[in-house]
């Protein structure tokens, strides 16, 4: 049976207040290290801690902390995690979250997704109760829910996850959460492990460190192999021997700043190391109460040598290469560099300091205990302030480039811009200032630069001007210039009256532009398109509206003084002149070709009107004349005979005819009686008719009505037969059906009668 501890109350307090917050074991700056295999919560607390939001919902599977506890390790070994957490009361539900914290903070937790190892959220439908890593599935991640297949982040499958692989020397934390908010506690089992011991009884040491690697460097930083109490240590745990000293070490870091454990710290040597060779650095503990790890196991003490190879850059400066001094002072050359031991000039003299008052080399050798440097300076005397003189005032040409130039031997310059050349380039206008400095002193001027004006001389387009109108012409230039019209003027501006080419030529001192504009002008112009007409099938009509600096608006968009007219319809333009403003407009109709088509010649019939169009086509405005002097498009035919029609426009006529015949009748005779006795002599019943007759059907019957005879020929009539039999004498009665061509139709004739047979 494996022994079971109960722990109550197992914090390492924080010593001091962050933020007026102390960590609790509901925070991960306060977990609970894991220092024995179960650890018993007869209560859960509530609430989040004194440091909240340490979980962010969207990057793991619970819902952050909830009713926390957090835990602390780090792994002895290589080898797999496996704990069990238990309710008290198996209705609770309890979910948690595992995060790998070795190279990172608590802090980093909240944005870091990738520190999340393994996380279980399981709930309700069977996955309360008992929760953990046991190797039961081989999930990592289950979110909120029960019995989803595959479990993810969002959606939970069981309450046991998979083991988790840990290395050796990884640090872990553990929030335990208690999602369903009871009092009740928990037990957490982490005896499934294997191969890991985290149940730490490993003695802590200085397992890396930093030094310093040069002269005059104090800090040195040191890694434990484990967290450390930051309780438990302190300066006084820290030693160091070497060259120069005695040397004080104090300690500090950052994690104890805000939590109660660290495994890296900073040493800070006072003074900073002086010398080359070999250190010493001692970590100097009783071995049972200071620099404990989370477990309380001790450090012992240990000596950590190290050595200086690299000599510190003595780099005295005692002025710049070349140094000023005016004439009757003294300079002060001051070589004093921390550390230093010695000073030895080029006069042999050895203070850090040499006053000077005469011109040349100087050069001092600076000893230290790292190493020496030179540093050395050539001294020039000036007899007086430098000599500036920038001008009169300067009005230079449009796009001249000046240049400003103050040289002085040995002076400084500080231009109006800022710049600090002896010259400076000008090409716009302002004014100019500059201070000149030498070891004597100071020297200012300033000039007025304005630039003269471009010349933009432009006297316009040529214009077009209604006769009574003036035109005023200016071309003033705003500087200084002269001016010259082609009439020996001599004034900027002038009046124009009368039509002519104006030129102009407006000099400056530093150029000369001309221009000329030609003036128009003109009596108001008068212009009719003409009244409203009528052209025949291709012709045009043409326009031709131009007027001087007149603008020109057809329906159509078009703006030329010329305009063709090729098909019908209604035409506006507007003209503007210098004058007025011009409006007119026509109706153009063009009439299309005439044609005229009567049909083809037909016949009358008395009580069938025929009429004959001598239409001539639309658009064609065509009149008409018929053979006896009628003027109407259509012409009713009531007799036969020979029509005429003329159908004429005013651009042309045209000829048609039709011939008009008299109504043709087909006649048919059937003889009331026959007697077939073979004499030749009306033997046969059938009919005669002066036209061919077509689709010819002919029945008899009795006098009973019955069928005996049909033929649909008409060259063979009723023989008097039936069946093969004289038929009896007396009365029949037949039907006929034909076609007859008539006045270019074809007629259906049905007709009847009796017929008398006789024997």
């Amino acid at each position: 049976m494996r022994p079971t501890f109960i722990l109550i109350g197992c914090l390492l307090f924080f010593g001091r207040f962050i933020n007026a917050q102390v960590p609790t074991i509901q925070d991960c700056l306060g977990a609970i290290p894991v220092c024995q295999q179960t650890y018993i919560e007869t209560d859960s607390p509530t609430g989040v801690g004194n440091f909240p939001n340490e979980i962010n919902g969207l990057n793991s599977c619970t819902d952050g902390e909830i009713n926390s506890i957090w835990y602390v390790f780090t792994a002895n070994e290589d080898g797999n995690l496996g704990f069990v957490i238990t309710p008290n009361d198996l209705d609770d539900d309890y979910d948690w979250a595992l995060f790998d914290i070795t190279n990172a903070t608590c802090e980093d937790i909240f944005t870091d997704p990738n520190l999340s190892v393994s996380c279980n959220a399981a709930g309700g439908g069977g996955c309360h109760g008992a929760t953990g890593a046991n190797g039961e599935t081989s999930w990592s991640v289950q979110g909120p829910g029960c019995n989803a297949n595959p479990p993810s982040q969002f959606a939970g499958s069981t309450p046991f996850n998979d083991f988790v692989p840990m290395q050796e020397g990884n640090t872990y934390v553990l929030m335990v959460s208690n999602w369903t908010g009871s009092e009740n506690g928990y037990t957490i089992d982490f005896g499934s492990s294997t191969g890991l011991g985290i149940i730490d009884e490993t003695i802590p040491e200085v397992s890396d460190a930093i030094f310093p690697d040069e002269c005059n460097e104090n800090t040195i930083t040191i890694e434990f192999s484990e967290y450390i109490q930051c309780s438990t240590i302190e300066d006084a745990n820290f030693a160091l021997a070497g060259p120069g000293g005695p040397y004080t070490v104090s300690v500090s870091s950052d994690g104890c700043e805000q939590g109660d454990y660290e495994r890296t710290f900073t040493l800070t040597v006072d003074p900073p190391l002086e010398g080359l060779g070999d250190y010493q650095l001692a970590l100097l503990t009783d071995g049972s109460t200071e620099v404990l790890d989370l477990c309380d196991n001790p450090a012992q003490t240990q000596l950590i040598p190290f050595s200086i190879i690299l000599p510190i850059a003595v780099n005295p400066d005692i002025g710049p290469d070349t140094t000023l001094l005016c004439d009757g002072n003294t300079l002060v050359l001051d070589a004093t560099f921390p550390s230093a031991i010695g000073y030895q000039w080029q006069d042999g003299s050895t203070d850090a300091e040499l006053t000077i008052s005469t011109g040349g080399i100087y050069a001092v050798t600076v000893t230290a205990l790292c190493g020496t440097g030179v540093d050395s300076v050539e001294v020039f005397v000036q007899m007086d302030v430098p000599e500036v003189d920038l001008g009169p005032d300067l009005r230079p040409c449009p796009g001249e480039i000046l240049t400003l130039d103050v040289y002085n031997d040995l002076s400084t310059y500080l231009w109006q811009d800022g710049s600090n050349d002896p010259s400076l380039e000008v090409s716009t206008s302002g004014t100019y200032s500059v201070d000149v400095t030498n070891a004597c002193g100071t020297v200012s001027d300033e000039v007025e630069v304005f630039y003269y004006l471009p010349l933009t001389t432009e006297l316009g387009p040529d214009q077009v001007l209604c006769a009574g109108d003036t035109l005023f012409l200016d071309v003033t230039h705003l500087d200084e210039a002269t001016y010259l019209w082609e009439n020996g003027s001599t004034v900027p501006d002038r009046i124009i009256t009368q039509t002519g080419d104006y030129a102009v030529t407006v000099t400056t001192p530093c150029e000369s532009i001309s221009d000329v504009v030609t003036v128009q002008f003109i009596e108001e112009p008068l212009f009719d398109l003409g009244l409203d007409t009528v052209l025949c099938f291709e012709e045009t009509l043409d326009f031709d509206l131009s007027v001087a600096g007149a603008t020109y608006l057809w329906q159509d968009g078009s703006t030329s003084p010329q305009y063709s007219i090729v098909q019908s319809g209604d035409y506006m333009v507007t003209i503007q002149t210098a004058c007025s403003d011009i409006l007119d407009s026509i109706n153009v109709v063009i009439l299309d070709t005439l044609s005229v088509e009567l049909g083809r010649d037909t016949f009358y019939c008395p009580g069938y009107d025929i009429r004959l169009d001598a239409f001539g086509g639309e658009n064609t405005m065509a009149s008409y004349e018929w053979q006896d002097g009628n003027d109407e498009r259509v012409y009713i035919i009531r007799e036969a005979g020979i029509y005429t029609v003329r159908t004429y426009n005013i651009c042309e006529e045209v000829f048609d005819q039709a011939t008009i015949f008299e109504c043709e009748v087909c006649d048919v005779y059937v003889p009331n009686a026959f007697s077939p006795n073979d004499d030749g002599i009306n033997d046969y019943l059938q009919p005669f008719s002066d036209c061919p007759l077509e689709d010819f059907k002919m029945t008899v019957f009795d006098r009973w009505g019955g069928m005996i005879y049909e033929s649909r020929s008409v060259e063979k009539g009723w023989d008097g037969d039936y069946r093969g039999e004289p038929a009896g004498e007396g009365y029949y009665v037949w039907f006929m059906t034909f076609r007859v061509y008539e006045n270019n139709l074809w007629r259906t004739v049905e007709m009847e009668g009796g017929v008398n047979l006789l024997r």
